[in-house]
């Protein structure tokens, strides 16, 4: 009954689960295409419009510095580079040091202008000590092959506590040869207003790394210098740009983002949304869906241990009488199922199939005495003799074989007694073999008497007689066997209405650990016996043992 309610109830849940669950897993894709379409759509914006911006603000950077490099004292200054005294700057290298700091003053946008020349040297700044060395100065194209801006990477700049850019235009002199650059240096975090979404459609985060994935600024607050996306999350934005990646961001949070080179400048944008605010009405609907599902499976499982129950009750009913019908009571007559479905109709054929079966019980339980009757007679003529009672020659093997293993097992012997009818033939001759008969029935009683519920008697043919006495030895059988050879003496004769006189010749043999078989055990007691007869008869002989 079980089975069928947990199929019952398996089918229900399954019928309600399965379609709720295809549904389900179909719209959750669906909507997490969408959401992908979506999210890629509006992210690429959003780095499409912050790239746009950060190489607007470069190229007016460029356009605001050109006019810096036409200024005269830059190009005197740097038309006589040998203008050193005793190793100290000239007047016009003060004088183009004071320029400098008025221009920086007067323009806050830059934070440092530096004037090099041609072997990268610096020849004045607008701060006291410029924050650019050599190997930054090394990174700048030979001023021999090009007149062109060039940019060098941003660096975090400790001197002014944030991230700088700086922009290297070249100083040409009236004859439009190169004399040096300027290099103007920029904070790049004054880019960070414009690189959010104008018209704030997206909540999306703008984030700038650098070529190693080092932070460099971000449109949502200030930046940590020291934070670094990971070698694999870097790589994968880098080398896919354009598509949807999942990463960890610096502050270690699930990030949905994409990657876009820069050409005016050796930097990433990112654009990126929060994993969890992206996908927090589809976590809303996950749930809503969880919560349906659950309220249906319950109604669903109510339902159906109803209809598990409505079904099994009255089955069980059937299975308790079936049951009292197996342990043979038949007066159980089903009156708890009361239906008019199938089940109520399977009642009533039960009921009549009880019937049926208590009136055939009698007939059946008479054949079935009459039957063991027959068996059982059946059995006794299968191991005994019809005339003695005894067991028969064919059960007296099976008994000696038993016995030798038993021996074997338990090191412990057991005897046999071969007995024999001294001149039975001549009685039987001189009395009629009706007499003859008796006497062998009236020595197998006296046999059966005279030996313990453990032992065994047996016809071994003729007026030959076995007798086997387990667990016991030679000495106690020759006991035994006198006992037995006392007992017949005494038996009379009903058909010729005479005492007679009747003497047994008796073989005894123990077993031994060798024997393994009854011949070999037999043919040790025939030989006894035969000793018995040859000394004179109505005695018993053990051959091969002291005793």
């Amino acid at each position: 009954m079980k089975s069928i309610k947990s199929k019952i109830f398996v089918f229900a849940l399954l019928a309600t689960l399965i379609p709720s669950v295809i549904l389900g897993l179909l719209s959750f894709h669906q909507n997490d295409s969408s959401i992908r379409e979506n999210l890629t759509r509006e992210l690429r914006t959003l780095a499409n419009h912050a790239s746009s911006e950060l190489t607007s603000w470069i190229n007016r950077n460029i356009q605001d510095a050109a006019p810096l490099t036409t200024s005269r004292i830059m190009i005197e200054v740097l038309s006589n580079p040998a203008n050193m005294q005793n190793g100290e700057k000239s007047q016009s290298h003060n004088m183009l040091n004071n320029y400098l700091r008025l221009v920086q003053a007067r323009l806050d946008k830059f934070l440092e202008l530096t004037v090099i020349d041609t072997q990268q040297e610096i020849i004045a700044s607008s701060s006291d000590q410029s924050f650019l060395n050599k190997s930054l100065l090394n990174d700048l194209i030979s001023l021999d092959s090009s007149q062109q801006s060039f940019i060098l990477p941003p660096v975090t700049n400790e001197q002014f506590d944030t991230v700088t850019v700086s922009i290297a235009l070249p100083i040409l002199s009236y004859e439009n040869y190169i004399l040096g650059q300027l290099v103007v240096t920029y904070d790049l975090q004054s880019i960070r207003p414009k690189m959010e979404d104008p018209i704030k459609s997206s909540r999306g985060e703008i984030l700038m790394v650098n070529t190693h994935g080092q932070l460099l600024l971000t449109s949502h607050g200030p930046s940590d210098p020291t934070a670094q996306l990971s070698p694999d999350a870097y790589q994968s934005l880098v080398n896919n740009p354009g598509e949807l990646h999942y990463f960890q961001d610096f502050s270690q949070k699930q990030v949905i983002g994409l990657a876009q080179k820069i050409n005016v400048l050796p930097v990433i944008i990112i654009a990126g949304r929060n994993y969890e605010e992206v996908y927090a009405a589809r976590i809303e609907q996950r749930d809503s869906f969880v919560i349906l599902v659950c309220t249906s499976i319950f109604i669903v499982a109510a339902i159906a241990i109803y209809l598990g129950r409505s079904i099994v009750t009255p089955l069980q009913s059937l299975i308790d009488a079936t049951n009292q019908i197996v342990k043979g009571n038949l007066d159980i007559p089903l009156t708890s199922v009361v239906r008019k479905d199938e089940l109520g109709r399977l009642a009533q054929m039960f009921n009549h199939m009880t019937e049926k079966l208590r009136q055939s019980q009698a007939e059946i339980l008479t054949a079935n005495e009459e039957l063991r009757i027959k068996n059982q007679l059946l059995e006794e003529l299968c191991v005994t003799d019809s005339l003695t009672g005894l067991y028969n020659r064919s059960k007296l093997n099976q008994i000696i074989s038993d016995e030798i293993s038993r021996s074997h097992r338990n090191k412990r012997p057991f005897t046999i007694l071969m007995i024999d009818i001294d001149y039975f033939k001549e009685l039987n001759d001189s009395l009629g073999h009706i007499a003859g008969d008796e006497i062998l029935a009236t020595v197998s009683r006296t046999l059966t008497q005279s030996i313990r519920s453990i032992d065994f008697a047996a016809r071994y043919g003729g007026d030959e007689f076995i007798i086997v006495l387990t667990e016991t030895t030679a000495k106690e059988a020759t006991i035994t066997a006198e006992r037995i050879r006392a007992q017949v003496s005494e038996i009379s004769c009903s058909v010729v209405n005479k005492p007679i006189n009747v003497t047994l010749s008796i073989g005894i043999a123990q077993s031994e650990l060798k024997d393994t078989s009854p011949t070999d055990l037999i043919t040790r007691a025939d030989n006894a016996l035969y000793e018995a007869k040859k000394a004179g008869r109505n005695q018993a002989r053990v051959v091969g043992l002291d005793i």
